[in-house]
């Protein structure tokens, strides 16, 4: 007689204590209660640290800077973590950035179409770099590492043959409203980061499709056995990592009034960074939104701290490599604690 194997859920959806944590937690309490409430407390340390150590840096001017920087990578990094949760990888977004910013001077500045036309065709550039990525990887079976790094070059090459490396300008003020603007105090971007957290957290966790993102992830093949349709899953988290990346592009094209075909080199790292950082695994099965938001606040933090320290740009970058190298080795640590302790007591 045959059995088929049921493959496990997150366990930072789930908790230590199975299905009786499911039927006693709140949703929306249960992210705070894992390791997102650690790097919450990491970020309210260094916000205390930065206001201690400077004069400018806790001021109501740079902590919307700050703000505005986050949202546009936590945009990015929530995108990131539907494609790690399910054990794979986008190296594109950074080019998808790039290219998407391309298309949005083409199509609101060239073209010179109505808003209502231009923002929808600019945001599918990214949906169609990830459906081309999805694609690719579920038809080729090539791993998603090789596929995106060839499409990181395809877009960074498209966007800089279409424009031969020069920027566009002449956006109008309601355009540049969606990246300049602010509603009840806080920017537009920080808004916008906010809605797309708030609807991939409920998508992960309250969707049959957010249950199959990391059950394929923890374990692909017992999926299959399920009945899930992995290369759809497959196909729908590259689609969702592009568009956001496009998002994210629209934003910042219309914060800093240009489009540029050399903007988001090194955006698909500190995405992929703000997501290890708040505690998924680059082996799949495991990832929060909540914890990509706080990973991007943090390396946010982090850079505009250096800079208010006056620490040497040479340094920065390996200061915040340090960090996520410090971050997923605390994570893995964590996890090997966790088994051990599941182990003990089953015993």
């Amino acid at each position: 007689m045959s059995t088929t194997t049921t493959p496990t859920a997150d366990p930072d959806r789930t908790g230590s204590s199975g299905a009786s944590t499911r039927r006693t937690d709140s949703p929306w309490l249960r992210p705070f209660r894992g390791r997102e409430s650690g790097l919450l407390l990491v970020v309210l340390g260094i916000l205390a640290f930065l206001a201690i150590r400077t004069d400018t840096f806790v001021t109501v001017d740079n902590l919307l800077v700050v703000a505005r920087q986050a949202a546009l990578v936590a945009i990015i990094a929530v995108g990131m973590t539907f494609v790690i949760a399910t054990g794979g990888i986008d190296l594109s977004v950074g080019s998808v950035v790039a290219l998407t910013s391309v298309a949005t001077g083409f199509w609101v500045i060239s073209a010179d179409l109505p808003y209502i036309v231009a923002i929808p065709l600019s945001l599918a550039t990214g949906l169609a770099c990830g459906l081309l990525n999805g694609a690719l990887i579920v038809l080729t079976k090539v791993p998603p590492f090789i596929i995106t790094l060839g499409m990181l070059g395809i877009a960074r090459g498209v966007a800089l043959g279409l424009t031969s490396g020069s920027t566009q300008t002449g956006f109008a003020p309601p355009f540049l409203g969606i990246g300049q603007g602010s509603w009840l105090g806080l920017p537009v971007p920080v808004w916008v980061a906010l809605v797309v957290a708030v609807v991939a957290h409920l998508v992960l966790t309250r969707t049959t499709i957010g249950r199959h993102v990391y059950f394929t992830g923890s374990n692909e093949p017992a999926a299959v056995l399920s009945g899930i349709r992995v290369q759809r899953v497959k196909m729908f988290v590259y689609v969702v990592a592009g568009s956001l990346a496009a998002l994210s592009s629209l934003l910042e094209t219309a914060r800093l009034s240009v489009a540029q075909p050399s903007t988001g080199v090194g955006y698909e790292l500190t995405a992929i960074g703000a997501v290890v950082i708040g505690g998924a695994s680059l082996f799949g099965g495991r990832g929060t939104v909540l914890g990509a938001v706080l990973g991007a606040v943090l390396l946010s933090l982090i850079t505009n701290g250096l800079i208010a320290l006056q620490v040497s740009a040479y340094w920065q970058q390996a200061i915040q490599g340090a960090v996520i190298i410090l971050a997923v080795a605390l994570n893995e640590w964590r996890g090997r604690r966790a088994v051990a302790a599941g182990r003990a007591g089953d015993t």
